[in-house]
């Protein structure tokens, strides 16, 4: 009987209060409730792998899902007109990672998102891929 005596007191002050306080809290209410019932982002299985292989070879990238992006972004970069490794590598370190993490972070970005670039080094079509003086054939 207290608790219901209370639960009606709280209802009182809450009727007299004014309509902003009210409406924050019902806002507020609101907000929580959609937080708590929001289901996670789930993250596709190569981006699962692109962070497990970072995390193996070592390399600190911070937010997995800043990293996921960034690896992402790699091969639209390389597949423009002008797109080069140098210019992913320079992309990937402006991101204040180590040029050796930024090479290493590149080469895995490629080997997860860029199948047809590496199916294409892999059969020796390295079409796109600036000529490297003084090797005939390249």
């Amino acid at each position: 009987m207290k608790t219901l005596a209370k639960a009606n007191g709280l209802i009182w002050m809450f009727r007299h209060q004014p309509l902003t306080i009210r409406l924050l809290t019902a806002t507020g209410a609101l907000l929580t409730a959609a937080a708590a019932f929001a289901t996670p982002a789930q993250a596709s299985p190569i981006d699962d792998a692109f962070i497990g292989a970072l995390n193996n070879a070592g390399v600190n990238y911070g937010s997995a899902g800043d990293a996921v992006a960034m690896g992402q972004s790699i091969c639209p970069l390389l597949e423009r007109p002008g797109g080069n490794l140098a210019a992913a590598f320079e992309r990937v370190q402006g991101n204040g990672m180590s040029p050796e993490m930024a090479r290493m972070f590149t080469t895995i970005a490629i080997q997860m998102y860029c199948p047809s670039m590496m199916a294409n080094l892999a059969s020796g079509n390295l079409g796109g891929l600036p000529a490297i003086p003084g090797i005939p054939g390249i």
